[in-house]
């Protein structure tokens, strides 16, 4: 995030599927009340400042999501005190914190069977047809996930099955199993897959 002739220069490349996309704001007509970072990026201090003084949040993310700092102007206005004390209790509200987590689980699914059918591999059409069926868990799917997913690793690396973060984080025991674990984009995957060269552009390119 920058800032260019007076402009808030915004550049969101969340979905590793999709080309980076950019969006310049004059800061009092941005439409969002808070900016996410995460992994590798950039702030200056001016758009900090100009961003706090308009009283937008910036709320920095490390690569698996994990929050770890929030910053915010200092706020003189009591308006401004409640809304912010409304948007804590949210996260109170059971109601609404589950509607997020589905959200959040469906948009993850949606990526996953996005990244498959890229593949264009018909050995995994049977698990993209299953984790397309209706009230899958999370669980269930990311099971059906990367037990399709090491279908399309080379035999070299010997990967078969995701590891579980919690308990082999520091001692995977593949090389597809310490990429993942530590946030590496899945570009870098792909060529690790038993895909033609076109294919993998194509996948990379998604």
């Amino acid at each position: 995030m920058s800032v260019k002739n007076s402009k808030v220069i915004l550049k969101d490349c969340h979905d590793p599927f999709s080309d980076c996309s950019t969006e310049e704001w004059f800061v009092k007509h941005m439409p969002y009340d808070r900016i996410v970072l995460q992994g590798k990026g950039y702030i200056s201090t001016e758009g900090l400042s100009l961003l706090s003084e308009n009283n937008k949040t910036v709320i920095l993310l490390d690569t698996f999501g994990n929050q770890i700092t929030i910053c915010h102007g200092i706020r003189d206005s009591y308006t401004a005190t409640k809304y912010r004390i409304a948007q804590y209790d949210t996260f109170r509200d059971k109601t609404k914190t589950d509607y997020l987590s589905r959200q959040i689980t469906r948009g993850k699914l949606e990526s996953q069977i996005k990244f498959l059918k890229s593949t264009n591999n018909s050995e995994i059409a049977q698990g993209i047809e299953k984790l397309s069926r209706k009230g899958i868990s999370e669980a269930v799917s990311s099971r059906y996930y990367f037990d399709n997913y090491s279908k399309l690793i080379d035999d070299r690396f010997q990967f078969t099955k995701r590891n579980s973060i919690q308990i082999q984080k520091y001692n995977t025991t593949d090389v597809i199993n310490g990429l993942l674990n530590y946030g590496i984009e899945e570009a870098l995957i792909v060529n690790c897959m038993k895909l033609t060269y076109l294919d993998r552009i194509n996948c990379i390119r998604i």
